[in-house]
């Protein structure tokens, strides 16, 4: 599921606004509903993944049926961040 995430950036002051665009049919795979929950558990893998040590925060999530994806929007914090032990991601999101 993570490579199929689109990803955008946008540069702030103090860091980014993050934006992923997932599939539903990649969405609905592994999670049943659309929970903040999820979309922290999503942004922490796909961080992880990409080798970021950003930290999200004000998390958002959306459900565009008319689009048929999942949306998460983030701001990402930089700033005194100290490196994370990398955790091991399954092959079954990669």
């Amino acid at each position: 599921m993570l490579n199929r995430i689109l990803d955008r950036r946008v540069r702030k002051d103090k860091g980014y606004d993050l934006y992923l665009e997932i599939p539903e049919s990649e969405y609905f795979n592994f999670y049943e509903d659309v929970t903040e929950d999820d979309a922290h558990n999503i942004l922490d893998l796909f961080l992880e993944y990409h080798h970021d040590d950003g930290r999200p925060q004000n998390v958002k999530i959306n459900y565009d049926k008319n689009n048929n994806s999942i949306n998460i929007r983030a701001d990402l914090n930089y700033e005194a961040n100290d490196h994370t032990d990398p955790r091991i991601i399954p092959d079954y999101l990669r």
